[in-house]
């Protein structure tokens, strides 16, 4: 079943994860597991489980704090291990022949990450800014997902969001111009926000335009026309290279689903 889980550039130095210091900054760090005061538990695979249940969980899985840049996993690595994003944001990618990259998801807090295949990772996972990740083992995850109902459809209800996910990014990649492509993730990020209904909306984004790029299929030099030219048409206002407020989110929306 969870074979079937689908889940290097500048970045900013932190996107509003919770950072710890430590004597080795230059190292992951492994923290013990907070869980009884986890700000993600209701959008995490682990949500449905009563207090008893999570207590037994609890005892097997940790937190652990991925500097900027730093990888989660690597593909190609033996698979141990699931994580859920706490805070921060981790990069998913996987490097062609030809030393090219294709990101292929951003996972955000309460997103689970892992995909794997026969014992080892599909993709590599990196921290976008300073992340928080709870490390779940593979074996314990098995276990809950065989003896807890809510946890099996919790795993089923993540796995159908990615597979929905990763069909809208084919069509993305495939079908849609760069102005649609810019629009869609914009719009993408929109609707990740709890409160969204307003005029105008800002979008703080953690990665860098080489990260887009690479997300979108086009140059560097792509992202920042484009941008600009969404700018200039008045939908968007960008005070910083890691701030976009949207001024006019229905007309992005119209754009980003191919509507002239």
């Amino acid at each position: 079943m969870f074979d079937s889980l689908k889940a290097r550039d500048a970045v900013p130095s932190e996107c509003g994860a919770q950072i710890f210091c430590f004597d080795r900054p230059d190292r992951n760090i492994a923290l013990a597991s907070p869980c009884s005061s986890c700000g993600v538990r209701s959008k995490a695979v682990c949500a449905g489980l009563n207090d008893e249940e999570m207590e037994g969980f609890s005892r097997n899985i940790h937190t652990r704090l991925v500097k900027a840049g730093k990888s989660v996993y690597r593909e190609s690595e033996k698979a141990n291990y699931l994580y859920t994003v706490v805070s921060g944001e981790v990069r998913l990618a996987n490097l062609l022949g030809d030393g090219r990259r294709q990101l292929t998801a951003f996972k955000s807090a309460g997103d689970l990450l892992g995909e794997h295949r026969k014992g080892s990772y599909q993709s590599d996972a990196e921290a976008v800014c300073d992340t928080v990740v709870c490390q779940i083992p593979v074996n314990i995850m098995e276990k809950y997902s065989d003896d807890v109902p809510a946890m099996y459809a919790s795993i089923a209800t993540k796995t159908q969001e990615e597979l929905c996910e990763l069909r809208h990014h084919a069509v993305l990649l495939g079908r849609k111009t760069p102005m649609e492509k810019i629009a869609s993730f914009l719009v993408g990020r929109m609707d990740k926000l709890e409160r969204c209904a307003e005029k105008q909306v800002l979008i703080k984004l953690t990665m860098g335009r080489s990260d887009i790029a690479d997300f979108l299929g086009l140059t560097i030099e792509t992202v920042s026309r484009t941008i600009t030219k969404l700018k200039n048409k008045g939908l968007l206002f960008v005070p910083n290279s890691h701030c976009i407020v949207i001024r006019d989110p229905a007309h992005l929306r119209r754009i980003s689903e191919g509507e002239k």
